[in-house]
């Protein structure tokens, strides 16, 4: 047995060490552009076919695919407008170290773009100049706001949840939310999805917009099951694609466009969702 071991062609071992070390090269920088066609009952006729670009988890700096590329992607896929779902700057570096800026001026020369905080925007500590940087972008910050988007006399509403807060009618900055008006959901955290799901009628929300899991981290192939999503655990319920909960609410979770502290994605490429609704 020993001798077949030593037998063993040194070429072939090289080239499974290549094959390795590419797979594990490209999870960070072979984007995976998603598109979810999401039907919604109660969806205006003017606003069929509505096209939204889900931005969630780009980590800058420690984004290795780069603005460029992403700017490229969009222009391609051309979206009615782009939403960022939370953790845009990586915790650990100050804002004036990184290209937030450069990055939120060219999404929005693209189309509207929309955003909302999350976890590591909070950890910054400094979400005040955070929000006057993507102002000053010409990104609308959406944190416990609602934005309502009107085409001839229909309506779409976008609410955004600022991170650490409840998803209530007193949090947000519009308390006459028509009950039947089309209603989309910014959050970072997808663990949330229950409790947005049992919201009173005026605020339920039709589709929710999330991140934040990085797709488990892992994922087990063949079976596309997640290991492990912060606040979630192991196994995590809600780690990347579209759920639709037992009242119809929907919801598609982005797996991020980079990571946080942990630098390694198995089964689990970079994501960015194109969501269509009709």
């Amino acid at each position: 047995m020993n001798g077949e071991i030593t037998n063993i062609n040194p070429l072939i071992i090289i080239m499974i060490l290549i094959i390795v070390m590419v797979y594990f090269y490209l999870q960070n920088r072979w984007i995976e552009v998603e598109h979810f066609d999401i039907k919604l009952e109660n969806l205006p006729v003017n606003f069929q076919n509505l096209k939204i670009a889900h931005i969630s988890d780009v980590h800058i700096p420690k984004n290795v695919y780069g603005a460029e590329k992403l700017i490229n992607v969009l222009k391609l896929e051309k979206p009615d407008f782009i939403v960022l779902t939370g953790d845009l700057i990586y915790k650990h570096n100050k804002i004036d170290e990184v290209q937030l800026g450069k990055l939120c001026l060219s999404l929005s020369e693209i189309t509207k773009t929309y955003a909302v905080t999350g976890n590591h925007e909070i950890w910054n500590n400094e979400v005040e100049w955070w929000i006057e940087i993507l102002k000053s972008s010409n990104v609308e910050v959406l944190d416990n706001k609602v934005k309502v988007l009107k085409k001839n006399n229909s309506e779409v509403v976008i609410i955004g949840l600022k991170e650490g807060c409840i998803y209530s009618e007193e949090f947000l900055e519009c308390k006459d939310l028509k009950c039947n008006v089309t209603k989309i959901l910014l959050s970072h955290r997808p663990e949330k999805f229950d409790t947005h799901c049992s919201s009173p009628d005026c605020i339920r929300p039709d589709l929710i917009l999330s991140g934040h899991a990085h797709g488990g981290q892992f994922r087990i192939p063949f079976i596309n099951k997640a290991i492990y999503a912060p606040n979630q655990g192991v196994f995590p319920k809600y780690s990347s694609g579209h759920y639709i909960s037992s009242n119809n609410v929907q919801m598609v979770v982005s797996r991020g466009l980079s990571n946080s502290g942990f630098p390694i994605r198995i089964n689990n490429r970079i994501h960015l969702p194109i969501i269509q609704i009709k």
